[in-house]
């Protein structure tokens, strides 16, 4: 199934390619010449550059507003337009309101190269993108120079210039202890990984996981897929018949919840129970008193630390985002802190700012900590690249209806071989 999953993204990865040459031979998609360098969005004798005019900044935004991830990233447009929100009330970036198209792409990768050279041609000056499938378009973004900024869940984040995100939890080669040092100083022995086997970004998250706890003397004794929909009787079995003491998720939040209902159903002896993903109080909703005890990762500070601009967060999502219920989604967040690195960008970049300046000018910036809501401050020039190595834990607490914060608050690990 590994092999197969391998050749269907090949082909996957040959047909954007071959859609980006396309592109950048300004031949037509879609019914949609190339971009050039003359396109509407500039008024004469303005600042030539595509996406600004004399009084806007024009960005894309690209996101699943359907398929498989829709769930986990769609809250990322909310907290993007709550940051910007507070960004055009305060006047914009140099005189501009900063507003948005987008694109939904479907959740498949080549969607996302459609949808990327969609907003291209309009034009835009910058993309945010939250997406499992980013890599669609990331050889085009990159080869017209175009500023990326959003989540990071895939290796072209940690290999091309032009992308910019606050935390790098996938990247090409290498892997982080931090996973594998909560888990032994929890006891565990042991471990089951739960994935999703017609997902390439939970396969690769699978060997990071597996190289930070082979890192601590951790074997993965089995693997389980926890693919929808669910057989719990079959799956309970698999986790249990592992003889692992440790269960850790490489999967949505929804589906490790339903791997650990499979497991309890089971009477797995599990000891220490290991989300990276699902720190939304959806999951708490849904699954109640069932999770109770599971340890999730949050790569920011979590909202329990309730900091200044955890609070300066939720009040602009009530203004600007208030059908996005509830407020302090991971997700949202993300998008948040996405915004603000591109207000960051423009406002670095100058007044009359170009992709280059733009991007050169955001690298440079150190010391970056979204007004306290990382863990540890940014540089982003000399942090590109590297794996985040500092992740906070959060408990999900014996009534299931909060989370705990679990100290060390952040914990940070070291650089281990994948």
């Amino acid at each position: 199934m590994r092999t197969r999953e391998r050749a269907r993204h090949r082909i996957h990865a040959l047909t954007a390619a071959c859609l980006a040459i396309a592109y950048a031979a300004a031949a037509a998609l879609a019914g949609c010449a190339a971009p050039s360098q003359a396109g509407a969005g500039r008024p004469a004798g303005g600042c030539p550059t595509p996406g600004i005019t004399e009084d806007e900044v024009r960005l894309g935004m690209l996101l699943p507003d359907s398929g498989n991830a829709e769930s986990l990233f769609s809250p990322f447009r909310a907290g993007v337009d709550a940051r910007l929100g507070v960004a055009n009330a305060a006047g914009g970036v140099h005189g501009r309101q900063v507003r948005y198209d987008w694109e939904d792409d479907g959740s498949e990768p080549e969607r996302n190269l459609v949808g990327a050279g969609a907003l291209v041609n309009r034009p835009v000056f910058a993309i945010l993108e939250s997406t499992s499938v980013a890599s669609g378009s990331a050889a085009f973004l990159h080869s017209q120079g175009i500023p990326v900024l959003g989540t990071s869940l895939e290796d072209p984040w940690t290999r091309y210039d032009n992308m910019f995100s606050y935390s790098n939890l996938l990247g090409h080669t290498g892997a982080v202890s931090t996973y594998g040092d909560f888990v032994v100083e929890h006891g565990g022995q042991r471990a089951v990984m739960v994935v999703t086997q017609f997902s390439r970004t939970s396969q690769d998250f699978a060997e990071v996981l597996t190289a930070s706890l082979r890192a601590r003397g951790i074997p993965v004794v089995a693997t389980v897929d926890a693919t929808a929909p669910v057989n719990f009787g079959a799956l309970g079995r698999q986790i249990k018949e592992s003889g692992a003491d440790v269960m850790v998720g490489a999967v949505t939040g929804g589906a490790f919840g339903q791997a650990v209902l499979a497991a309890l159903g089971a009477q797995a002896n599990l000891k220490v129970i290991l989300s990276p993903t699902g720190y939304d109080q959806r999951l708490l909703d849904t699954f109640k008193q069932i999770i109770a005890g599971v340890y999730l990762v949050v790569d920011f500070t979590p909202f329990e630390a309730d900091r200044p601009a955890h609070k300066g967060f939720l009040t602009a999502m009530a203004r600007y985002a208030p059908e996005t219920r509830p407020a302090n989604q991971q997700a949202a967040l993300s998008g948040w802190i996405s915004a603000d690195m591109l207000l960051r960008g423009l406002q670095a970049a100058g007044t009359c700012p170009t992709r280059e300046g733009f991007i050169k000018a955001l690298r440079a910036v150190r010391g970056y900590t979204a007004d306290g809501l990382l863990p540890q401050p940014i540089d982003f020039r000399a942090d590109f690249g590297k794996l985040t190595r500092c992740l906070s834990f959060v408990q999900v607490a014996p009534d299931g209806k909060r989370f705990d914060l679990v100290d060390p608050l952040p914990r940070c690990g070291e650089e281990v071989p994948r």
